[in-house]
């Protein structure tokens, strides 16, 4: 997350919105903020409906892995901290890439915990999108 943080302005450049979606409560926003210096779109859906729909899975065998726990200390060594559990801990995300027309140009669900596509992955979805709308 504090990776997509740190690389809002290129979203921006390609005229692209970023929304975030988390299952905890939206009391806990502004300490996910300060966390993770995300200040753009943030919605909260405590029940889970948002990733079963975009076929985001849960589950100990995708939170608890080698690998993992090698992403957790990479991330560690980086500077990144985990901030208090907030919502589901078994839930894993993913990333999409949805142009105007409302057509999924990227599509990306995490198999394990820490698993999530480069910054660079999802601009490039974004010039591909933009190409293919070009007349």
């Amino acid at each position: 997350m504090a990776e997509l943080a740190e690389n809002v302005n290129r979203f921006k450049e390609k005229n692209a919105n970023l929304a975030v979606i988390g299952s905890g409560d939206h009391r806990h926003f502004k300490e996910f903020r300060e966390k993770t210096r995300y200040d753009g779109l943030l919605l909260s859906d405590p029940s889970l409906a948002a990733f079963s729909l975009l076929g985001f899975t849960g589950g100990i065998t995708g939170v608890m892995s080698v690998r993992s726990v090698f992403k957790a200390v990479s991330a560690f060594r980086q500077g990144h901290r985990q901030g208090s559990v907030q919502g589901s801990s078994l839930q894993l995300g993913g990333a999409i890439v949805i142009d105007v027309s409302g057509a999924v140009r990227y599509y990306f669900a995490s198999a394990k915990a820490g698993d999530h596509p480069a910054v660079d992955e999802l601009i490039r979805a974004l010039d591909r999108s933009s190409r293919s709308d070009s007349p």
